[in-house]
């Protein structure tokens, strides 16, 4: 994982925070970078099945508020009625917006995220927006989000086969299962966390 704690002068400070790597390293036992500590508003993006979700939650753990795409889209027509977000909104220690959509073409809907994101980071309150569809709608977020403001982590599967087959054992002791049926498993292709937990219980079944 690209680790951006070393110091930051000025100018490299207003520098986008892109922090890459697979999604046990974002939920593991080290500490965050700073960065990702520090600043209020979170993008996480991704391919499907990569753990977008569960590290978004890990990155905002205790209390917080969760909105799908439409109570997403339910939260800005009120703002648009209303002239105001919902309190609720707003006093929530941490919001996770899990699945903004559409916004390619939606610059009011885009201000009115960011104008979210940015009224709670003023408060000291986290916002974590988090991809469900690889449509453009978080990056576009990204690309109008106030430099310096944002910290943005890209998810990826682990590559190669030492990578891959550590992976598969450590879901096998999540699962109770011994190591030797994650053999193979690192030639799954496409390698996702869902096809490998399949291949897992598949092994397990057929192993005597």
């Amino acid at each position: 994982m690209r680790d951006p704690n070393q110091p930051e002068d000025s100018g490299s400070f207003l520098a986008p925070a892109l922090l890459t790597g697979t999604s046990a390293e974002f939920m593991g036992r080290k500490p965050l970078p700073r960065v990702l500590r520090e600043r209020r508003v979170i993008f996480v993006l991704g391919p499907k099945g990569v753990g977008k979700s569960s590290v978004a939650r890990a990155l905002m753990p205790g209390d917080r508020l969760e909105l799908e795409r439409s109570q997403i889209e339910h939260a800005m027509l009120e703002r648009v009625r209303d002239a105001r977000w919902a309190e609720a909104l707003l006093a929530a220690r941490a919001l996770l917006l899990d699945g903004p959509v559409w916004l390619r073409n939606r610059r009011g809907a885009v201000t009115l995220l960011l104008e979210l994101g940015r009224v709670r980071a003023n408060a000291g309150r986290r916002t974590v927006f988090c991809q469900v569809e690889t449509d453009g709608s978080i990056e576009e977020l990204i690309s109008l989000t106030e430099p310096g403001s944002a910290a943005v982590v890209g998810l990826r599967f682990p590559t190669g086969r030492t990578s891959r087959l550590r992976c598969a054992r450590e879901m096998c002791d999540l699962h109770g299962l011994p190591h030797g049926v994650a053999d193979g498993s690192e030639a799954l292709d496409p390698w996702r966390y869902d096809r490998l937990e399949a291949f897992l219980v598949e092994r397990a079944w057929r192993t005597p």
